[in-house]
């Protein structure tokens, strides 16, 4: 049986947006903020005032062409009420748009601090199969 999680990202992978040749600028949280801002009959204009940013701030981070600011997913989900299963995809298409991650390690008790560097140091390297292992050994926490 799949999880949630695991049908979530095939949907992310099956939905394609296909008008003038821009489906491979579009990331996928690009494309469910438009989904959103369709689905409540917004325009740009509407949805960017809504999260007080421009049309073409908005624009850019729909078309992948700007990093999605890490408040805008609950910003999403509080203003426009979204469903739990709308939220989930909203935040993996959030995760899928990230090209890095960083972790604050000021305070941070030499165990964590040791587990965050020994991965960074390890990640370019691992294999998928030990990356399943570790998400699996996650996951049960």
């Amino acid at each position: 049986m799949k999880s949630s999680v695991s049908a979530s990202m095939e949907f992310l992978d099956s939905v394609q947006v296909k008008s003038r040749g821009v489906s491979d600028m579009v990331s996928d949280f690009g494309k469910e903020l438009r989904k959103i801002r369709i689905d409540n009959g917004e325009v740009l204009k509407d949805m960017a005032d809504k999260l007080k940013v421009t049309s073409s701030y908005l624009s850019a981070i729909e078309n992948g062409k700007r990093a999605v600011p890490a408040n805008f997913v609950g910003e999403i989900i509080s203003l426009y009420e979204l469903s739990e299963k709308r939220q989930e995809v909203l935040r993996l298409s959030y995760d899928n748009s990230l090209k890095t991650v960083s972790l604050d390690l000021d305070g941070k008790k030499f165990a964590k601090r040791e587990l965050a560097l020994k991965f960074a140091r390890s990640f370019e390297d691992m294999s998928d199969e030990k990356a399943k292992k570790l998400l699996s050994f996650i996951d049960r926490e």
